[in-house]
């Protein structure tokens, strides 16, 4: 079985030695004949992980492989991850972020999953680390935390934080990740709806586990709205691009924006009036709808907030 475990880095040197390191640390699965690689793909024009990359084969159980990708955005990255993986004759390609580590027998719980299932593709589990000074309410409201299924569970939805691909399978079904969401993000969130549409399958791996570095500069709430705004530009986009599509979805996206506004602002306004400040994270929850809302509305009219612009480097 041939994996390639595939990781786009950004400005992130630290980050990227923290992920190095925890990856050289990986224990092989069990009565598996794992032919394992890993790719790091560098987004920077400058190549600056190269030296760093370079430096950590020396002693690096794994074949490593550094791949420069000067195009700015998400979607030339994992494309470039996807191209090298198929290079390489992977089986499977494994996505991991720059600011993320793996738990030691993560790849193998992915991989247990798969062969159970058989399914196309298997999500695991993302478990937030925050710094020192990080406001209690944040942590309190679980902002950051990823939904969490029952082990085994077929689940609707996958993203690239934490996930085992059949590449062979994507080949076949001739996706990739769509270029129009390079700055935005969602472009993971697409390529899944894809996969589904197509017939493939995505199941849950509760153990397979990777702890996700939140930086200062995430953990506020100014991100966090950003962020909710951003989730509201897919969701419009997922939606305008139905299967059963007219001239009624536009302005029913429309609809759908002002009615979340409306709600989220609503239960703001309520849980404000009766938990005054002493509960921060219940009065801050319903600004997850009011901005989804907005982040509809604008992508419905044609505007989308560039996400990954930003570097927030750990």
């Amino acid at each position: 079985m041939r994996v390639a475990l595939c990781a786009a880095t950004y400005q992130r040197p630290k980050g990227l030695a923290r992920l190095l390191q925890a990856v050289a640390a990986l224990q092989a699965p069990a009565n598996a004949d794992l032919d394992l690689a890993v790719v790091i793909v560098d987004n920077s024009a400058a190549g600056e992980a190269r030296a760093q990359v370079a430096a950590a084969r020396d002693g690096f159980p794994w074949p490593l492989h550094y791949v420069a990708e000067p195009r700015r955005g998400i979607t030339f990255a994992r494309n470039a991850a996807l191209e090298k993986a198929t290079a390489l004759a992977a089986d499977f390609v494994a996505f991991i972020d720059d600011d993320e580590v793996p738990a030691p027998r993560w790849l193998d719980a992915l991989l247990s999953a798969q062969r159970r299932s058989g399914a196309t593709a298997v999500l695991g589990a993302v478990e937030p680390v925050f710094p020192p000074a990080t406001p209690e309410w944040l942590i309190a409201g679980r902002f950051f935390e990823t939904h969490a299924f029952a082990d085994g569970a077929e689940i609707d939805d996958a993203h690239t934080a934490n996930v085992l691909i059949d590449l062979k399978r994507l080949a076949a079904l001739g996706l990739r990740f769509d270029h129009r969401y390079a700055l935005t993000g969602g472009e993971d969130t697409m390529l899944f709806r894809d996969l589904l549409d197509a017939g493939g399958r995505i199941v849950y791996a509760a153990d397979a586990v990777v702890y996700e570095t939140v930086p200062a500069s995430r953990a506020r709430l100014t991100w966090l709205l950003r962020r909710w705004y951003r989730t509201g530009n897919v969701e419009a986009a997922l939606y305008l691009r139905g299967r059963r599509r007219g001239a009624w979805r536009r302005p029913f996206n429309v609809l759908r924006g002002l009615l979340r506004v409306a709600v989220g602002g609503g239960l703001f306004l309520a849980n404000l009036l009766v938990l005054g400040f002493g509960s921060k994270h219940r009065i801050v929850r319903p600004l997850y709808t009011v901005c989804r809302g907005f982040g509809i509305l604008s992508s419905s009219l044609g505007w989308n907030y560039s996400e990954y612009r930003e570097v927030h480097g750990t």
